[in-house]
């Protein structure tokens, strides 16, 4: 029996050790692989800058959580530049974003970072609006962009919204319902019911005050904006492209395109 419980003991002891290295070389390698990703993310991020003339270096996430794997696959599945709070002559205050995915690299470009003349399968970019931006457009200081139905501070996905905000000549706010079209490259912001407004008005009286096209092709985009949507209270245009050339530049979420990549 003594035996038996020393035998038990060891194994015990062996199976501590053993899960102890496990753990110490799980930690390291998590500690070397968030090294060379950082590494590589400061570099794409300081390029991007200098290409584009940014006067600040934007946010970059290369890979996947595991951004060794890489090495093994020869791929990243995701490339994103973000840049927040950004002001656009004409446009306002606005967030922007480049992603990429499935972007074959070397094993030099892994470590370095440098992605220039590497192909991406997909490419889109995202400018995003809130109700600071847009109010701008309209004149609007207060303006509130929800969801029509999804109440919630994240909301889902939606091609209308409910706009509220004190027009210039008015004393109290308006809430109205907009749809959120694309006609062509213009994009359409129109109010198409009441919801709630001083005594006496009627949708005819407001609606010229949340009216807004414009052509998106004035935006930062790669393109022209394919797709438009509501999301957590700001409005998104996106622009989508395949088979991707890479440069710096054309990561960079305010760059103008290169024409360099198909259209999908």
């Amino acid at each position: 029996d003594i035996d038996v419980e020393k035998s038990r003991k060891r194994l015990v002891t062996i199976a501590a050790s053993t899960i102890g290295a496990v753990a110490v070389a799980g930690g390291a390698f998590w500690i070397v692989d968030a090294s060379i990703a950082a590494h590589a993310e400061r570099n794409l991020s300081k390029a991007v800058a200098e290409s584009a003339d940014l006067e600040n270096d934007p946010r970059v996430f290369l890979g996947s959580s595991i951004y060794s794997t890489a090495f093994f696959t020869g791929e990243l599945d995701s490339v994103s530049i973000d840049m927040l709070d950004v002001e656009i002559p004409g446009v306002g205050m606005v967030n922007a974003r480049t992603e990429v995915e499935n972007v074959e690299v070397s094993r030099d470009q892994i470590l370095s970072g440098d992605l220039n003349g590497t192909t991406a399968e997909t490419f889109t970019r995202t400018l995003r609006m809130d109700g600071v931006a847009i109010g701008a457009q309209l004149g609007i200081t207060d303006l509130d962009i929800s969801h029509p139905i999804d109440i919630s501070p994240s909301g889902g996905i939606a091609s209308e919204a409910i706009l509220t905000g004190t027009p210039p000549d008015m004393e109290d706010p308006v809430s109205v319902l907009v749809t959120l079209r694309l006609v062509g490259s213009e994009f359409q912001m129109l109010p198409y019911e009441l919801i709630d407004a001083p005594s006496g008005l009627t949708l005819d009286d407001v609606a010229p005050d949340f009216t807004w096209k414009i052509d998106t092709l004035q935006l930062p985009l790669a393109d022209r904006a394919m797709a438009v949507y509501l999301s957590g209270g700001s409005v998104h245009f996106q622009s989508e492209a395949r088979n991707v050339q890479l440069t710096p530049r054309e990561l960079s979420p305010l760059a103008a395109p290169e024409e360099n990549s198909d259209e999908s």
